[in-house]
């Protein structure tokens, strides 16, 4: 303890004792009454023209006092308290309480894998590959080389030329194939190279380095000897060299896994399109890879040290730990198997990456439909679900917890123990008489997906962004997108004052009804974001082989033989007790590259009458929502192409959910209304056609065409225990995170008042009636009189009058 500086300090230094403390540890806190003292002044030995605010001031000190036992105790009250009333007798007053709530907010940085101007839009993306983000992002490969398979051979063209360390088995890799690897990457604060010929080769590192994550970003120089300071004196750092490499969403990106590296040759967990027809000018896509866990590049496997070796050396910044994890996690969970996966060929959901999340599925109201209802205003105050999407033509179709597929969680997990995060989101109403002063609204939270192809925008190329309250929506009343939401427990009431507060998470795109479309939800208490649009989880699944979503189909009940007399004249669904689910795929069988079928479930059930002679088909159309689907040619083009549709469809008892080795697979492509270009499907040729699912066609492919997923995509096998990448193995979020971050002061301002009759006479044996009195300290204490808050003044202050000292102590 020392004394209270005059220029620095502040007017009054307070301090909780090691009694108080022990007191809140055991739930004894309270503050009841109050002292005032001069026990630092000295009256009477100096002359009356000293200055009085010299008076030096000893810091409150965190032991004044301690009731650990001997030999730790100690009580250093008010010396000389002032008495009450008149010079003897009582001295402790009565405090007035005042509990003030205040919170703060500030900006959190952008974190992930993507830079960008966001506040320029549409914003110019670039894919991050400095040394902290990408492990190595050197390699291109020649995409006329690309046949489909799994083999590919790897030139290099620097993207980051001081970016040491090669992949490795298990490391997942993601490929831009956009035909521009070869002149789209840029470097900032590069050091000086060593003279070569190419702009981006890999300079020789002087003196030479061992690769690990925590290489320098540039030339490493010797480590300076140690000194006798802890912190010598700092030395000019050279700036962080910072990467990047320009890229659109225009074009297939898609994550892999590396099953084996031999020299030039990465051999992938499935096989890459096929582009061997295709006539390039450039030829190149570019590789970023990126480590196999968190701990190999983003995070530490324990936390760093935060004090330094001498273990409470508070003074000590050194080797505070400070690190600061660049990236989100993502989790997928799945609940269900996959249309198509046969558990008895392919692993299942059950050992999918990421069940062991499945509790928060059921926590947070995706899983079973009992357990919680959705408070959302007072005129749908009991929602069994607050899950929906809109189908290709602008339907709303809700997602009841126990149809929920999948989840993606969102979340920082990691060693750092720095709050980077605040203790939650920050989302404050838009407030437009304030402009320029944003900080906390919810309008600054921006998840970002440079990478997508999203069916509801008629971009490709712009990627997309999500918001909690997205502009361009304040002027219809009648919309109203940022709104606090509840899930309130059906087992525990006493939570459901409101519950757990989500909001839900829009873009921008419109749909007939005037609103944008859903696809998660935020959680800011928990700082958390949930998406549960099951297409946009389709395309954030590496093992999906897309990076663009599929619209999801409409179904209506069709008369049979109603265009034609050539089918039966018995449809498919024959009652109310049968009902048909629906999704559909996208196939390629000469080039390109197969993916995963729509992860929307559409269905239908059959009409009241069960009379046969009643029964119906099933139609099926699709809207506008196919701005991507382009077709295919000798020269490069943007988006994703198609030579087949196909319907995969299967019937359940009403109320039953789809069995994943029961789905039928019926090839459409004969129906569309107009030819194909280049043997590839358009929009415009899909949009024209009603597809019409009869009992026939059904049958048909329950004998011979039952769904295979594995047939189209890499499935891992049921005794498979390689590397290879599977549904759920996902464990970082492929985006960037926007937001401002929110915490909460609750001060316990204690107002201690004297009146002008009262606290007039000091216990001070040095002062006299004929000598001004002086306050130098406060303390507070509890129903026992142990003290419990001190309190110096950085200057003595003259007793006078009505006076009021505020003590404040905050949480």
């Amino acid at each position: 303890m020392g004394f209270i500086l005059k220029n620095t300090s502040g007017l009054i230094n307070s301090k909780l004792t090691d009694t108080a403390r022990q007191m809140l540890s055991q739930g004894k806190f309270n503050i009841t009454y109050f002292q005032v003292g001069d026990s630092e002044m000295l009256y009477n030995y100096l002359d009356p023209t000293y200055p009085i605010s010299n008076t030096m001031i000893l810091e409150s000190g965190f032991n004044a006092q301690n009731s650990s036992g001997n030999p730790e105790s100690n009580k250093q009250n008010v010396k000389y308290p002032y008495y009450v009333d008149g010079n003897n007798g009582n001295t402790y007053g009565i405090p007035y309480m005042d509990s003030v709530i205040s919170p703060i907010y500030n900006t959190a940085a952008m974190r992930g894998f993507f830079s960008g101007n966001t506040d320029s839009l549409p914003t110019s993306w670039s894919a991050v590959t400095s040394n902290d983000i990408a492990k190595y992002s050197n390699y291109v490969v020649n995409m006329s080389s690309l046949t489909g398979g799994t083999v590919i051979s790897v030139d290099n063209i620097s993207c980051n030329p001081v970016q040491y360390t090669l992949p490795n088995v298990g490391d997942f890799v993601t490929i831009y194939y956009d035909n521009l690897g070869n002149n789209n990457c840029s470097c900032e604060n590069l050091p000086t190279p060593t003279p070569t010929s190419s702009q981006y080769s890999t300079p020789t590192p002087t003196p030479s380095v061992t690769a690990t994550k925590n290489a320098p970003c540039g030339t490493p120089t010797p480590t300076p000897s140690v000194t006798s300071s802890c912190c010598p004196e700092p030395t000019p750092t050279p700036l962080k060299t910072e990467c990047f490499m320009s890229m659109s969403s225009c074009y297939p990106i898609i994550t892999y896994r590396i099953i084996d590296v031999c020299n030039n040759k990465i051999t992938l967990d499935r096989p890459t399109p096929d582009f061997s027809n295709i006539t390039f000018a450039t030829c190149y896509a570019r590789l970023i890879v990126y480590p196999k866990t968190m701990t190999d590049l983003y995070d530490s496997i324990t936390p760093l040290n935060h004090y330094n070796d001498d273990i409470i050396n508070f003074e000590s910044v050194c080797s505070q730990d400070e690190f600061d994890v660049k990236i989100w996690n993502m989790n997928i969970p799945w609940s269900e198997n996959l249309a198509g996966l046969d558990s008895a060929l392919y692993k299942d959901y059950q050992q999918f990456g990421s069940v062991n999340y499945l509790g928060t599925k059921e926590y947070l109201g995706y899983m079973s439909n009992s357990g919680q209802t959705f408070y959302i205003d007072n005129t749908f105050s009991a929602e069994t679900t607050d899950t929906y999407y809109y189908n290709s033509l602008g339907e709303i179709i809700k997602v009841q917890p126990e149809e929920q597929k999948a989840i993606g969680i969102i979340h920082y997990t990691n060693q750092t123990i720095d709050l980077f995060y605040g203790e939650k989101f920050a989302l404050q109403p838009y407030d437009e008489s304030a402009p320029y002063d944003t900080t906390g609204q919810a309008r600054n939270f921006k998840l970002h997906l440079p990478w997508l192809m999203w069916h509801k925008n008629p971009e490709c190329c712009l990627g997309e962004t999500f918001w909690v309250d997205p502009p361009g929506f304040d002027e219809d009343p009648e919309i109203v997108l940022f709104k606090e939401r509840y899930i309130q427990s059906t087992k525990n009431e006493d939570m459901n004052s409101p519950g757990i507060r989500y909001y839900h998470l829009w873009d921008t795109n419109v749909n007939p009804d005037g609103y944008p479309n859903r696809v998660g939800k935020v959680f800011p208490d928990d700082r958390i974001i949930v998406i549960d649009d099951e297409e946009l989880l389709a395309a954030m699944s590496y093992k999906s082989n897309r990076n663009w979503t599929l619209p999801a189909s409409k179904l209506f009940l069709s008369t049979p033989n109603t265009c034609n007399s050539l089918g039966s004249s018995v449809g498919i669904l024959t009652g109310s007790n049968e009902t048909l689910y629906v999704t559909y795929r996208f196939t390629n069988t000469s080039a390109f590259t197969n993916s995963l079928h729509c992860n929307y479930y559409s269905k239908i059930t059959g009409p009241n009458d069960c009379n046969p002679s009643n029964s119906e088909n099933v139609g099926v159309r699709f809207g506008g929502d196919l701005h991507c689907l382009d077709f295919y040619s000798n020269t490069f083009k943007q988006g994703f192409f198609a030579e087949k549709i196909e319907i995969i469809c299967q019937k359940v008892t009403t109320g039953s959910r789809p069995l994943s080795d029961d789905w039928r697979l019926i090839d459409m492509t004969d129906s569309l209304s107009a030819n194909t270009v280049n043997g590839y499907i358009t929009k415009d040729v899909l949009t024209g056609t009603t597809f019409v699912i009869t009992k026939e066609l059904y049958d048909d492919a329950t004998i011979n065409n039952i769904y295979d997923l594995g047939d189209y995509i890499q499935l891992t096998g049921e005794n498979d225990n390689t590397t290879q990448l599977n549904f759920g193995d996902e464990y970082y979020f492929y985006g960037s995170l926007e937001t401002d971050i929110q915490a909460t002061i609750y001060e316990m301002v204690y107002k201690l008042n004297l009146s002008n009759t009262e606290f007039q006479t000091s216990s001070n044996p040095t002062w006299n009636t004929t000598t001004k009195p002086y306050i130098t300290e406060l303390g507070l204490y509890d129903s026992n009189k142990n003290l419990m808050i001190v309190s110096k003044l950085q200057s003595p202050v003259l007793r006078q009058g009505i006076q009021q000292f505020l003590i404040k102590f905050d949480f």
